[in-house]
Formats: C-alpha cells, structure tokens, sequence
C-alpha cells in the first residue's frame, strides 16, 4: 500500500499542500556552484533541483580531497 493510500485509508491526517525549498538553502548552493565553476546563476537556477544538489556534493568532494 502507497503511503498516500495508506494515510487515505488509515485516517491519518496530514497538512498536504505545496513544500517549497529553502530559499537560503537555494542561493547557498547557487553562490556555491557559482563560486567554485564561474556558471551564471540562471544556468544554475536552471539545472534540476537533484542535478544542482549533485553538483554541491561533487565539489564538496572535490574541496575535501584537496585538503
């Protein structure tokens, strides 16, 4: 049983509606990219949200192995 089905049918209730991202979060990770690849914050605000989360982590790992 789906998660949905299961809330449906269980009674659970939940508040629904629309999550949104963290706008801090969001120019975190923009300034990030930006920073460290010279991309223009359109290419980035562009790029799918676990694409641009993808990227965060590669130069995470990128940061690390150079310290």
């Amino acid at each position: 049983m789906s998660p949905l089905q299961y809330s449906i049918f269980s009674g659970v209730k939940t508040s629904g509606g629309v999550v949104s991202y963290p706008s801090d979060t969001l120019y975190e990770e923009v300034a990030f990219i930006a920073y460290h690849f010279h991309w223009s914050q359109n290419d980035i605000l562009n790029l799918e949200h676990k694409t641009r989360q993808r990227w965060v982590t590669e130069i995470n790992k990128i940061n690390e192995k150079l310290l």
